[in-house]
Formats: C-alpha cells, sequence, structure tokens
C-alpha cells in the first residue's frame, strides 16, 4: 500500500499508528497473549481512525507484518474560513495551499493562526493551533 511500511504486530506499542482495513489509525490498546503449547503468541490490536472515528481491532502473531502508515507533520497557516466546515492553509515551507475540513476537536481556528497538522496516506488533518 501507497504510503505505508511494514512493521511487526508485536513490536507496536500504545500510542503509534498502524493501517487497519485500509484505514489510518492510532493504536489505543494492545493484549499480547502467551505462546501456548502447539502455537506462537497472539497480538490483540484495538485502535481508533485518525481521519474518522471509528474503533478497529486486529488480532494475529506476533511475528505477522502489519502496514504503518507514513505519517508527514507540518506547519501551516490558516488563510481564510471557507463557509462554516472548511479551512484554507498554507504549508509554512512550501507555500502550497490546501483546503481542509473544519476539525471539530481543535479549539481556536480562525484566519491568521499558526496550526500543526499531518498528512497520512494522502489525505491530512489539523492536529493542534501553535500560535495566534
Amino acid at each position: 500500500m501507497a504510503g505505508t511500511k511494514p512493521s511487526e504486530l508485536g513490536a507496536l506499542k500504545e500510542g503509534q499508528y498502524v493501517v487497519i482495513d485500509g484505514i489510518a489509525c492510532r493504536v489505543v490498546g494492545t493484549a499480547h497473549s502467551k505462546p501456548g503449547k502447539h502455537g506462537g503468541a497472539k497480538v490483540r490490536l484495538t485502535a481508533m481512525g485518525i481521519f474518522e472515528p471509528t474503533k478497529k481491532e486486529h488480532v494475529g502473531p506476533a511475528s505477522s507484518r502489519i502496514d504503518v502508515p507514513l505519517i508527514d507533520k507540518r506547519k501551516g497557516q490558516i488563510l481564510a474560513l471557507v463557509g462554516e466546515d472548511q479551512v484554507q492553509l498554507m504549508d509554512l515551507e512550501t507555500y502550497e495551499t490546501l483546503e481542509l475540513d473544519m476539525p471539530s476537536d481543535v479549539p481556536g481556528i480562525e484566519s491568521g493562526v499558526e496550526v500543526e497538522y499531518f498528512e497520512a496516506m494522502g489525505r491530512y488533518k489539523i492536529t493542534r493551533v501553535i500560535s495566534k
């Protein structure tokens, strides 16, 4: 899958990112089961979607591989509020302009503020306000 790299399932910890069913998620819980007489250890991951609030679970052998999204954290400035559900953002390194959905969980979004956002698997999300 483009924008991902493989990682061992048993090495993932809470707070890291993983791709489950094609959706980039943040790991919120892990449970390891001990190996039995005729099998290897199993790992149960519980994760929440980054871009949509969906809860996902994945169970597999600890030695199996799973995709991890490549996340690019960047800084940008809000140029304008477009309607009530969109913002126009300019990247502070490349000066590229993007139109993103207005985040409902980030307070203080207004024209002229500096924000942190990230890109994963071709999608963008504003994560926090840095300065006003």
